[in-house]
This record gives C-alpha cells, structure tokens and sequence, in this order.
C-alpha cells in the first residue's frame, strides 16, 4: 500500500533496550514459571526491521558476561517480534536471580550488540516455599467490647417484618465520671440511621449493616450524657438478603465505649433499658430486645472495630549479611520496619483482592537493613481493604482479627543461610493508629506511641505473644504489577475560614490520597481534617455525595515542640479539606497533599492541539486515572464505593492504555475478574466481588442470584478488558490464560438467550448508564455488546491460533446481527427506540444491514441536530460514538460534540471548574447520592482524541502497534495537534498542522522494528512530499496512504 521508504543503518546503533519481564523492569517475587519478556530497539533511522532474536539466560550475572547461558540460550530465532516472547529454558527454581541479555539480527542479516545485562528475581514457586506462619494479636478488649451488645427495637413490634420508612429513636443516658482520654460510638443497624451525641450529629447512614465507629471525645462532658439514635427501617436491596420483599428486618446494636487515662473502660451497650419511641410519638418506653449478635436474623454486622496492632520479634545474626529478602503479606494491611527503618516505600499493602481466594505478596530487598547482631523486625497490621467494611452496606471479608504472614531470607557472605518466619515467638501490642479503615479514615493518637518498638533491645515486657492463625484456605500468590505508593505532592493553593475555628484548604486539585500535617500544641489535642470534593455556598465543605464514606482523619498530638502526621490505612479522594480543632491559625503549608497511586510513572501518552478545550480533556483524565487506578480501577475514590466497577474500567481502558503504562496492571485485574467469575460462567460487576459477599446455594435466593451476574457492558469487561490488552501491548498470554474464563462468559449468555436476543442473565441490567436519554431499548444494547464480544473472541481466537473457535465465534456474531435486524432495525432506518445509543451501537458494531447504515448515520445526527447539536448518550453508548461520526464521514458532528461546552457535553464540566471528570454530565445539579467528581468512565472520549484527532492508532492485523496507523481526522476548528504515545515497540510521535483543505503538515516518528500506513488528506499523490521529495501512495476514501518503515517522516500537502 504506497512506497516503503528505504534507508539502511549501521546495525551497531539498533542495539535492544528497555528490558522488561512481565511488563516490569527487573522485577523480584516472580512466580510464573515461564515469564514474558519484552525489548525495545533504539535505532533511530528509517526501516531498520528486526529479523531474528537471541536471548542468553543465565544464573549468575559471571556466567552471562562470559557468555555462558546456563539456563537458556533461544538461539538464533527467526522473528520480528519482541514483545511476550515466553521463557522456554530449563525449570526456574524459588528465590533465584536470573539474568538475561538480547542481540538481534536486522533485514540485511548483522547482528546488533548485545543488551545491557538486565534479570528478574523468582519468588515463591510452591506453597512448601513458605515456611511462615500467618499470625494474629486479638485485642484482649475485642471480647468485651462486644459482650452485652443486644439488637434492639421497639416493644410490641416484629422487628423482622417492618414497613419501609418507619422510624424509631433511641436514647441513653451516659454518665461520665471524668474527663476520658477518648470517647467512641459504635453503631450497626438494619436499615438506616443518624446519631447524636448532646445534640450534635455525628453520623448519618443509608443501609449500613456493620459496626461503625465514631470519635465523640469533644462531645462529651462530665457528669450526663444524652446519646440518640434515630433508626429507620430502609428499602430492599437488590444484592441484600431482602430483596424483593415488602417489609424488612430493622433494628440497632450499638456501644458506646469510654476510656480513661488510667486504663479504665466504661461501656453503654444496647439492652432492654435503652429508652425507644416510634419518631411520631413523644412518650418513651424500654426497648425490645430482639437477640444477641449472634442471632442470623439481623446478619452479621462484623466485628467491632479495633486499633492497629503493632507486632514485633528480635534475632540475632552471627555474621555479615551478603543479601536478604522479605516475603511479606497481610489479611489486613500492613507496614514493616527493619531495625527503625520502613521496609519500602509502599503503601496500602497487600493489594486489594477477594480475600477468600487469592492474597498477594511483596518481596523486599532488605540486605542493607540487616546487622551482625541484635536485629528487629516489626510490622503495624490495620484493617486495609481486608478489614474495612466495603459497599455501601459495609460488608466484611473475613472475621477478625488481621492477619501477618512473612518470611525473611537471609544469605551470609560465607555461605550460610537462615530463615526468619512469622510465628509464636512474636509479640503484639496496641498501636496508636485507634482506627483506620477505607472510607472512614484514620484516628492517630501519638500519646500511645512506644518509643522505639521497631527496633532491638525494646522493652517488650508487657506485651504478649501473638497467636498462630487458622490457615485460611487461599491462594498466596506474588503480586503482578507494582503496589501503590506516593507518587507527587501538592500545595495548598489558598485557605480560607469560613466559620470560626474552620479552615479550609484548598489544594487546587481533585486529588487522591491524604494530606500530611503539620501541627504543634498541646497533648491531647485533637485535629480533625475532613475531606471533600466541592463547597457549600457557605464555604464549608460538600459531603452528601459522600454518602456513608466519613472521609475524617483524626490526630491526637502528644504535645511535642512540632509534630507531623500523615495516615497509613486509608485515602480520601478529595480537593477541600476542612480543618477543625487546629491550634491556632495554620498557613497554606500546614497541610501537605500527597497522592497515592499505582500508576507510578509520568503519564506515557501526551497531547497537545490548538483547543485548550481539548488539551483540559487530556489532563483531567490524567488526573482522574491516576487517582481511581488504585489496587485495582476503582470508579471513584471518594465515596462509600471505590470498587473495581467493571463497566466504567471496560470502557475506559483504551483510553487508560493511552495515558499510562499499565500493561502489568491490567494482567493483576485480568486475575481479579477471573477470581469473581460464579461457578456458572457469570462476570460479576465489581472486581474484587464484593456484592454479595458469601451466601450458601441455600440462602441465595433468585434475586440475589440474578443481581451477582454482571450487566451488559459491566461484565463484559471480563472479555473488553483482555482484548484491549492485546490491541495495546501485544499481550497473548493473558488470552490464553483468561480464554476460558472469556468462553464461560459467552456460554453464559447463549444458555439463556438461544434466539440471540440477549434479554436474560443480564443481571440488574444498569443500560446506558446516567444518559440524559433514558429510553435506549436495555436488552438492544445487551444484544449489541453481546455481538462486540462475540467479534472480539473471534479476533483473539485467531490470534492464538484457535481457528475453530474463530469461526465458531464469527458465526454467532452472524447469528446476533440476524437477530438484531429482526428486533430492532425497521425498514424505514429507524433503530430501537431512536435515541442517539441505539444508533451508535448498530452501527458500530456492526448490526445494521451494510445498505442502510446511511440512513441510520442520517437520523443520529438528526438526532444530536434536534437536541442542539448535543449528545445524550451515558457510560456505554458514549466510547462508541465519536468513532460512529467519524467513521461514516461525519467528522463534522464528532468535532462540534467534542468541542461543545453547554450541557450535556465535556467541555460542559470544564467550564465549571472541574479538575476531574464528572459521573454525570450534570455533575453541578444531579443527585447527590449519585454524584461523583472524580469518575473516569466520560473521560472514554480521549481516545478518540489520541486515534482520530494525534492520529496515533495500532492496526488490527498486528496489535501491540507493531504495525502503527496514522490517520489524523481534521476540523478546522482544531489546526494542529501533537501527540506522544511510548507504545510497547517504542516512542510513537505524530504533530501536524493544517487543515484537510491544505496546506497540511504532519512529522511523524515511527519507532524501530515496526511499520505504518499513514493516512494524508490529499486528492492525488502529485500533493504530496516527504522530506521535499514526492511519493507514491494508494487511495482509499478521501485520503492517500504512505506506507513507512520506522523512522522520522515530514509530510506536505499543497
């Protein structure tokens, strides 16, 4: 297809580089046993082609620098590649370092250098590897905590069968000796509540069924004390017990618990002498006692929860170490010291997975932290995402208490080695982290610290020793991809205080993470920093989009000259943060932000055009990704969610494989998928899946069982997801290991839709989600995504050589189209119900017969004309609709949607100040219950910016952009775009300007060992010249195409 440009190098400088195994440079704590190894070639001149490879493996780094590859030597092997080649050398053994090198061989036969010496560091292969423990410290005050505590309701009422909205209060009257040294509230209910402490709310809660902790130190005082709680029966859930059901269990347990400075411990529990009435009456009487906590009736609301616990043990070492590694996990969260320093710099360890399948551990280089002599080792275990109560009805993995599992391996400079393991020589103690959990926050008392407990020859006398735990029956495998860590701060850019003793800091930024504290004052102060997206028109913070998130970190001070705080166990996604408690009047450098990540590195996808509107789209989806990618694609880091939705990932993750590297991340949630799929083939619609958790055959009943199946487009991602992996970096591997898992999803679908109208086990079926037209046809849509993964099995089967399956996957996408016209196409054209999603899906995926699709482009846009030239598409009709316009010639409409900035449109949230991407498109006036401010699944649009608008796209017929398409699509609105995309084979540029009426500039850099069509807005090849020299080229449409080699490129057109 046109000319290939031809211009031969000195092979020397193509020299292989950028090293990776399993998408990770030099990683450690591998345990695949044949991993995936990947290079890039650093010539920089025109067609410079790799035609064979040789990788050298070997088992010390002395063997491969004199040429030995003891463990595997490819040999000359005749291939282009150089992205997933598989390890295919002898049997990799636990714990070893291996290292490798790569030479190549280009088009004319010469042999490049040889790489940089480059390895990867297995970890544990079998479980026998694992001579640890996993232990626990049980908080000798967990027991007494929760004795006494009844659920309550009132008299003369069956709490198990009460008509939603019927409310209740119920009061104590608590009597306080003395000033404590902290004060706390713990409340679980069936249904919904609010509490007050002497006439202050505290807490405010829709369907949260576990113990919910609040600090009310301020609140109390000496001698009476009133605490009310109004307790209101809700509405079924579709994923709880109730669903379906006309009336609903509702009841309170609740603990109010005082601790003084002397040890001593007061607590108020819920029992018959809680004074009850209906909320409609004024007359008090004894509550009802409906059972202990115990009782399966009211659920299990969990455990209460409890501080972190610090654990801690001293060895000696009888020699100089010469390597040390730490194999270190939790059921819980965790952070380990070595001798006073942190092991690392991770945070919100393990990562999130369902914990009753799968645990990931971390490997730590630990060599230099170690001694000849007395050593120590210590770890703060908290409750992470394993111990937090998740969705929004708070639900639990496990029982307590966390658990800590590690083993430190230790190599001795003359040979010897020893192992160092979790077990009941450990001992624990309460650590001053009071409480941390995912939505609620972080309370820190530093007056609880003990000085020096993380190093040796500590005083632990008075603690006591931790208990080995129940081996939990779950996979402990390595982790994947790299674990979060602070990747960037952020100033405040203003304070204000709008109300006395209230500042507010602004950190000009929707951001996620927390904030550093600086503070100094009195011990026993306690600094309250509350955490939010938008203000009030009183300047005070926004949190009703929260929902039952409290988003509160707490520090106590100790009293020191300054002292600093930063939480452990938590994150907050926010921009405000209000301050309460503060001593004195703090400036803009009392807080610092500090944002959490996974994504660690700098954006690898960059933009920028004529349209600022347009170059705002690129950041605040850089913004909005690095926060929500976090353990896993959270669908916001705000509220009482932050789950791995698995629609808004499926349709964001082209544009997320844009903007950053997350070839290794995508392969950790490829597995979270896998490990949420029910036994009967379903894709759920979280991954982790926490909705519902547990639940026996028997008490599932088919409203449950229903609602655990993922949605159109949600569940969908579990093939969306891998598929867009492969287009973007090549990656076979994941088809093959996720393949059948992908089947049991399309044969889920088929059982219960044999006339290929995907109308059942579509699960709670949330359509296209949030679209200012609501009247998309639902099981249109499930039928169309049902085609675009049936097409999308196909491509990936005959990747990897599967042909049978390919064709058994073309003929049922034949099947679905047969369907499709059937049901929803009329002869007039008209589609569905007519919105804007049931002509975008159609013709996008191809449903419509290949003689109408004209005039079904014809009326989407009579469509976006009748609403003002505006979309009305939500999260599952809008990936598709750009790419819809401009593929049949309409890049007009496509642009002017692009552009627009009135509501409903991107551009829309931008002019209101976002710095993120909104839920909704009316984030500034819809529900507040459903109103997230960081929220990527609109941000889908910017790729369509990076393929249609930089015009850097990866062709079909070789993913991973080994062959790279270049197609700009112009508007004269925008006269000139540059983009950067560092794709698997290399650094892909493209940067023009112009427009299609000409002139029309584009330079373009095409890294080594790869090829591009590239797409030039010209009538005839006599327009055009590269370099100022003309070219041949091929027609196809209103563009010419140039083929090219890899190289740098300046095109002209007259």
């Amino acid at each position: 297809m046109g000319v290939l440009f031809v211009a031969f190098t000195d092979s020397a400088s193509a020299r292989p580089f950028h090293l990776r195994c399993e998408y990770l440079e030099n990683p450690v704590g591998i345990d695949k046993t044949s991993p995936q190894l990947s290079w890039q070639s650093n010539n920089t001149e025109r067609n410079w082609e790799q035609t064979a490879y040789q990788i050298l493996v070997a088992s010390s780094l002395e063997n491969l620098s004199t040429g030995k590859a003891d463990v595997w030597d490819s040999g000359k092997t005749n291939s282009g590649e150089s992205v997933g080649i598989a390890y295919a050398g002898s049997k990799l053994e636990s714990r070893h370092r291996y290292y490798w090198k790569v030479r190549v061989w280009d088009e004319r036969g010469q042999l490049s250098e040889s790489t940089e010496t480059s390895w990867w560091e297995m970890g544990f292969l079998t479980p026998d590897d694992w001579k640890a423990q996993w232990i626990s410290w049980k908080n000798p005050e967990a027991d007494a905590d929760r004795a006494g505590i009844r659920w309550i309701w009132i008299a003369g009422q069956d709490a198990l069968k009460v008509e939603p909205n019927t409310s209740a209060v119920f009061r104590e009257l608590v009597n306080i000796p003395e000033k404590p040294r902290e004060g706390a509230l713990f409340i679980a209910v069936r249904g919904n509540y609010a509490a007050r402490v002497n006439g202050h709310e505290v807490s405010r809660k829709r369907a949260w069924t576990s113990f919910d902790r609040q600090d009310i130190t301020d609140l109390l005082v000496v001698g009476e004390n009133t605490i009310e709680v109004t307790v209101t029966a809700g509405t079924p859930l579709p994923y709880g017990p109730d669903a379906g059901a006309k009336t609903v269990p509702v009841a309170l347990a609740a603990l109010v618990k005082i601790s003084h400075f002397d040890g001593s411990v007061l607590r108020f529990t819920t029992n018959e002498n809680w004074a009850a009435k209906l909320e409609s009456q004024s007359s008090w009487q004894p509550s009802q006692v409906i059972g202990d906590l115990s009782d399966k009736r009211m659920s299990d609301p969990g455990p209460i929860p409890q501080p972190a616990v610090e654990l801690r043990r001293e060895f000696d070492l009888p020699e100089r170490v010469l390597s040390a590694r730490l194999y270190v996990t939790a059921l819980g969260s965790y952070r380990v010291y070595l001798n006073g320093k942190r092991v690392g710099s991770d945070v919100l360890t393990p990562e999130f997975t369902d914990y009753r399948k799968r645990v990931l551990y971390q490997t730590y280089d630990v060599g230099s932290l170690l001694a000849k002599g007395k050593n120590a080792i210590g770890a703060t275990l908290a409750d992470g995402w394993y111990g937090s109560g998740l969705t929004w009805v708070g639900m639990h993995f496990f029982p307590p208490p966390n658990r800590l599992l590690a083993q430190l391996e230790i190599d001795y400079a003359d040979g010897r080695h020893e192992t160092i393991v979790t077990d009941k020589s450990w001992k624990g103690a309460v650590a001053p982290v009071v409480h941390s959990e995912i939505y609620s926050g972080e309370t820190y008392d530093a007056r609880l610290e003990q000085k020096g407990w993380e190093n040796p020859r500590f005083d632990d006398s008075r603690w006591t020793s931790a208990t080995v735990a129940e081996l939990p029956r779950i996979s402990v495998s390595s982790e994947s991809t790299l674990p979060a860590q602070v990747v960037a701060t952020l100033k405040a850019e203003r304070v204000t205080q709008p109300a006395k003793g209230t500042y507010i800091f602004d950190m000009g930024q929707n951001m996620v993470g927390w904030v550093s504290l600086k503070v100094k004052g009195r011990s026993g102060t306690r600094v309250r920093l509350r955490f939010a997206e938008i203000l009030n028109p009183d300047g005070t913070i926004y949190t009703e989009n929260l929902r039952n998130a409290d988003a509160t970190d707490i520090y106590v001070l100790k009293g020191d000259e300054e002292e600093q705080f930063s939480p452990q166990f938590t994150f907050h996604g926010f921009r405000y943060v209000q301050v309460t408690g503060y001593p004195g009047t703090p400036d803009k450098n009392a807080l610092l932000g500090e944002v959490v990540s996974s994504l660690r590195g700098e954006a690898v996808g960059r933009l920028t055009t004529s349209s600022d509107l347009i170059n705002k789209m690129w950041s605040i989806g850089i913004w909005g990704q690095r926060g929500n990618f976090l353990s896993v694609p959270t669908d916001c880091p705000q509220r009482d969610e932050r789950l791995g939705w698995m629609g808004d990932a499926g349709v964001f993750w082209r544009t997320g494989s844009y903007n950053f590297d997350i070839a290794a991340f995508s392969q950790k949630f490829a597995a979270d998928m896998v490990d949420a799929q029910t036994p009967q083939g379903a894709f759920t619609n979280v991954s982790p899946n926490t909705l519902p958790f547990g639940g026996s055959d028997a008490e599932m009943t088919p409203a449950r069982r229903e609602n655990m199946v993922g949605a159109p487009g949600w569940g969908d991602a579990g093939i969306i997801i891998p598929w867009t992996t492969w287009i973007q970096y090549g990656n076979k591997d994941l088809i093959e290991r996720n393949w059948d898992s992908m089947q049991h999803w399309m044969e889920f679908i088929l059982s219960g839709n044999p006339d290929f109208l995907r109308k059942k086990g579509v699960g709670p079926n949330f359509a296209d989600w949030l679209a200012p037209d609501e009247h998309t046809d639902k099981d249109l849509l499930a039928t169309a995504y049902w085609a675009l993964l049936a097409n999308m099995m196909s491509e990936m089967a005959h990747a990897v050589g599967k042909e049978a399956d390919a064709k058994r996957y073309t003929e049922l996408v034949d099947h679905i189209r047969a369907g499709f016209q059937r049901a929803y196409i009329k002869d007039n054209g008209e589609v569905g119900t007519g919105t804007q999603t049931s002509y975008v899906v159609a013709l996008y995926t191809k449903m419509a017969p290949k003689e109408l699709e004209p005039v079904l482009v014809e009326k989407l846009v009579k469509d976006i004309e009748s609403r003002n030239w505006h979309l009305s598409t939500g999260f599952l009709g809008t990936p598709f609709l750009l790419f819809t316009l401009a593929d049949h010639g309409r890049d007009d409409v496509a642009y002017r949607l692009l552009l627009n900035d009135t509501y409903p449109s991107w551009g829309y949230m931008l002019s209101k100040g976002a710095t993120t991407w909104w839920e909704r498109w009316n984030g500034d006036t819809g529900d507040p219950a459903m109103n997230s401010y960081n929220h990527y699944a609109f941000g889908s649009v910017v790729a369509w910016v990076y393929r249609y608008v930089a015009g850097i796209d990866s062709a079909l017929s070789s993913p991973g952009f080994k062959k790279i398409v270049v197609h700009p699509h112009l508007d004269p609105r925008v006269t000139f775009a540059r983009g950067e995309y560092d794709s698997i084979y290399g650094k892909i540029v493209t940067d023009w300007k112009g427009t299609a009426q000409g002139p029309f500039k584009l330079s373009v850099t095409i890294p080594a060992n790869t090829t591009a069509d590239i797409f030039l807005p010209a009538a005839s090849s006599a327009e055009v010249t590269e370099s100022g020299k003309n070219v041949e080229a091929q027609r196809k449409g209103d563009s010419l195409i140039v083929s090219v080699g890899s190289g740098f490129y300046t095109f002209e057109v007259k």
